[in-house]
């Protein structure tokens, strides 16, 4: 199996408007590191992903054990080989193998990777790994009220830690940012698990919202929201969206995109054209590339190697 961003399960009835959700978060992740106008927003293509693990590992993937050994060769490998390749790229322009100016000293810099998006593949790893220990002891519906009361205490607090977070840096500032997601990813998981769900999510959404409003803090509460939204419109009506093959090739190869595309992404950047056409350049080549050597591995049948 592929490693992905998310652990949707493989499989041909796939919910259409969830892989293109998928596809347009790898797209909006580009955008946010090109650092182009409107990148503060489309951090919500990062949302859509921690949304999307969490809401099915709390909602279809409950009962479905976690095999550590499995989900890190999954994961963990994929992160630790680009984690060598980037930080090689590092020492190529005598700069360290990982920042080591953290708070957190060296293991800081290695939670925050070699390349800053790396951030992002031990942090899901940690989380799939603690929920899977939570659903030991507390039931759905249980659950739910205490990501509820979770996320009232996230939204309300936010004028605190977020500044804070920042301060202390990489990758805290990082892990809290992505906290709302991850609370917000569990309710639409959990919803269902209870009688006042819906509602209760429903007015978690309207907090999100109100926090939008009512903060001055850049890029915290409108990309959150912005994925909700569309991921809640994508289970309501994505089951309508026809399936097409490129759709499905794009989808399964968005965690190898996630993985390379700061190399072409850099590479765009050297061209003298307009910064939409840049961010399409990289997206397109990054996908071509994991594409083809997902297409190269499956012709010589090889078992899965640590690239994508």
């Amino acid at each position: 199996m592929t490693a992905q961003l998310t652990t949707v399960a493989q499989g041909s009835g796939r919910n259409q408007g969830i892989e293109l959700a998928r596809v347009l978060a790898a797209f909006a992740i580009i955008w946010y590191h090109s650092k182009a106008p409107g990148s503060e927003i489309s951090y919500s293509g990062l949302s859509v992903f921690l949304m999307l693990t969490m809401l099915f590992e709390a909602g279809s993937n409950w009962s479905r054990p976690v095999r550590i050994a499995k989900l890190a060769r999954r994961l963990l490998i994929p992160w630790a080989f680009w984690f060598l390749v980037f930080g090689a790229i590092n020492l190529a322009r005598h700069k360290p193998l990982m920042p080591l100016d953290y708070s957190g000293g060296w293991v800081a810099g290695v939670l925050a990777g070699s390349s800053i998006h790396l951030w992002y593949i031990p942090f899901i790893f940690a989380l799939i790994v603690i929920l899977a220990l939570i659903k030991r002891f507390v039931d759905r519906q249980m659950l739910f009220w205490l990501v509820v009361m979770a996320t009232v205490v996230n939204l309300a607090t936010v004028w605190q830690w977020e500044p804070w977070s920042r301060q202390v840096g990489y990758p805290l500032a990082q892990w809290t940012q992505a906290s709302t997601a991850v609370l917000i990813g569990l309710l639409i998981g959990l919803h269902r698990s209870t009688r006042w769900g819906a509602h209760a999510l429903a007015v978690a959404l309207l907090m999100v919202a109100a926090t939008w409003v009512l903060s001055s803090l850049p890029g915290v509460a409108l990309p959150h929201l912005i994925a909700a939204l569309v991921l809640l419109a994508a289970l309501r009506w994505g089951h309508r969206i026809p399936t097409l093959t490129v759709m499905q090739t794009l989808a399964n190869a968005t965690f190898g995109i996630y993985l390379c595309h700061p190399i072409f992404l850099g590479a765009a950047k050297q061209l003298p054209i307009h910064v939409t056409l840049r961010v399409t350049i990289a997206f397109v080549a990054s996908a071509f590339f994991v594409v083809g050597y997902q297409r190269l591995r499956a012709r010589l049948k090889q078992p899965t190697l640590p690239v994508a």
